[in-house]
């Protein structure tokens, strides 16, 4: 299953972006992009996109996420791990494979080398820069005739997803109930969202709760 999420990216710190990012109920993210608005020419539209970057939700994936770029241009993704659904986990996407690991290209062009991480450019987001650097890199390859190289590498641009907040949704009962069976209060997120209009800050969620009989 496919979460996907599509934002239209008009912030100055993501400029001239159509970003489509996919939430895999696996448990990781992927992004791809284009230039928007397109060309007025009849050049078709280039997408590019990046590997599945990891979210650290544990084997079974997650339940529900969502995703939202912020004032100052962090990519934020919400999700619910499968083996905890009473938990939410927020985590950044960052540029690079993350925990010391490094990618090393097979090729180079003009001595050139794919980015390793974002560079610093005025009035960017890093994650922005970072694509933005990755594509220019990429339409070179493309105009050396290296469109096979250009597919493996689209697909090899890396990320990594770094936790950054969590917090338990579990909801306790107001009164135990009574029951002649045995019985466990439960609770879990069947869903969650971010709340555009405070960008990334406030979080929606929708809670399942309940009694669950124990049956001998």
């Amino acid at each position: 299953m496919c979460l996907t999420l599509t934002v239209v990216l008009i912030s100055a710190r993501w400029p001239n972006f159509l970003c489509v990012c996919s939430v895999l109920q696996s448990g990781s993210v992927q992004l791809h992009w284009s230039q928007w608005p397109p060309t007025q020419n009849a050049t078709p539209r280039k997408w590019f996109c990046t590997s599945k970057g990891l979210l650290t939700c544990g084997p079974s994936g997650i339940i529900t996420g969502d995703a939202i770029i912020t004032d100052n241009g962090t990519l934020l993704v919400a999700g619910v791990p499968a083996v905890n659904p009473a938990t939410i986990i927020v985590w950044e996407v960052m540029p690079g494979r993350g925990n010391g690991l490094q990618f090393s290209p097979k090729k180079s062009i003009n001595n050139g080398m794919p980015p390793l991480s974002a560079p610093n450019w005025s009035g960017f987001a890093p994650l922005a820069a970072y694509f933005f650097s990755w594509q220019d890199y990429l339409l070179a390859e493309e105009k050396q005739g290296k469109n096979q190289l250009h597919q493996n590498l689209g697909e090899s641009i890396p990320l990594h997803c770094s936790p950054v907040s969590n917090f338990s949704a579990y909801v306790s009962p107001e009164s135990a109930v009574k029951s002649p069976a045995p019985t466990i209060w439960c609770s879990g997120v069947a869903g969650v969202a971010f709340d555009p209009t405070r960008h990334g800050s406030v979080i929606a969620a929708l809670i399942v709760e309940g009694m669950h009989v124990i049956l001998t």
